[in-house]
């Protein structure tokens, strides 16, 4: 702490933490030689510079800042079947950047009907049950701002399809946090607005119906159905080996398109009927995350230094081509390599 005189101050860049006045008599000659009494007074202030302030503008959770969309002008091809493009687990801010602009590309040069995001496009990290790090804070609001921009981006490369967003585990952790640390602000909405959206939805935050985006909640049973014979969830298998696949063929008596497992996998099975057989796939797109080990996981470790240790995971990086009817569906997996970047 320095000390210097009161009226030296600058109160806005200074805390002044005492002043001392100390009051003595001392003695002077005049100019007579005569000694005199006179009164002196001494002033001691001590101050501490006040701290820079804190920029907590990152560290608050909003909506995402609306987009201008300029749509591209390239028309749909024709064709007899349906196309559905299908993508997930990007996992913003973790996302792979050209496995996003891979996709995209595909977005424009088709045109799909539809396109269908299968979950976990956000990771949602800072309000999760992981050990937290501290490079972590205030990324939530970042996330939610790049996940409007790339469903902004997927808006413009397809005017004219039907977008779809299959909530998963991590779009749930949004919901989850506020249950268990703020219930009562749940579902609260803007007064006299019974029919709105939430204010703390992952929708409404991300500006959902801006984008004319229409979301699949509810996870693990949030399912989007485009055909009777054929429907999308985020899914919770995790095994290894490709082996999801076989346990939803198992499982399940529709073509199922599913996500979480950020591998690519395809697998066929086909049931005897009276009149025939029916056959169903069960299908991964692989993830648009990274897969260098940059996701958090059970897995990830630091070193002494608070470094990323990395280790690359068992995923693959990709999407789907899905050519679809009411009664047929054919399913195309696209894996992103080295040599499409």
């Amino acid at each position: 702490m320095e000390k210097k005189r009161l009226s030296d101050v600058d109160t806005e860049k200074n805390t002044v933490v005492s002043e001392i006045i100390n009051e003595y008599q001392g003695f002077i000659k005049d100019e007579n030689g005569e000694i005199q009494t006179v009164d002196l007074v001494k002033h001691s202030v001590k101050v501490r510079p006040n701290p820079d302030p804190i920029d907590i503008a990152p560290l608050l959770v909003r909506e995402a800042p609306p987009t201008i969309i300029k749509p591209t002008r390239r028309k749909k091809a024709p064709r007899s079947d349906r196309l559905t493009l299908v993508a997930g687990d990007a996992q913003i801010p973790f996302q792979d950047d050209e496995a996003v602009a891979l996709f995209h590309d595909a977005i424009l040069k088709h045109q799909p009907d539809n396109i269908v995001f299968t979950g976990d496009m956000i990771d949602l990290n800072a309000i999760s049950r992981f050990k937290q790090r501290p490079e972590w804070l205030g990324t939530t609001q970042q996330a939610i701002d790049e996940y409007h921009n790339l469903l902004a981006q997927t808006r413009a490369n397809a005017p004219d399809s039907n977008i779809y967003v299959v909530h998963g585990n991590h779009e749930q952790r949004l919901d989850t946090y506020v249950q268990m640390n703020a219930m009562e602000v749940l579902g609260l909405r803007r007064a006299n607005m019974p029919k709105e959206l939430a204010v703390l939805t992952l929708q409404n935050l991300v500006r959902y119906d801006d984008l004319e985006v229409k979301s699949i909640d509810g996870y693990p049973n949030g399912t989007l159905w485009l055909e009777d014979n054929l429907k999308f969830t985020h899914g919770t298998n995790v095994a290894k080996g490709g082996s999801n696949a076989a346990k939803y063929l198992r499982e399940e008596r529709e073509t199922t398109i599913y996500g979480h497992t950020h591998r690519m996998e395809l697998a066929y099975r086909t049931f005897p009927q009276r009149l025939g057989a029916v056959t169903i796939a069960a299908a991964s797109p692989g993830c648009l995350a990274k897969i260098d080990g940059t996701v958090p996981g059970f897995r990830q470790t630091y070193d002494a230094q608070g470094t990323l240790v990395k280790r690359a995971e068992d995923w693959q990086r990709g999407m789907l081509y899905v050519e679809h009817s009411a009664k047929t569906h054919h399913i195309t997996p696209r894996m992103f390599t080295e040599l499409d970047t």
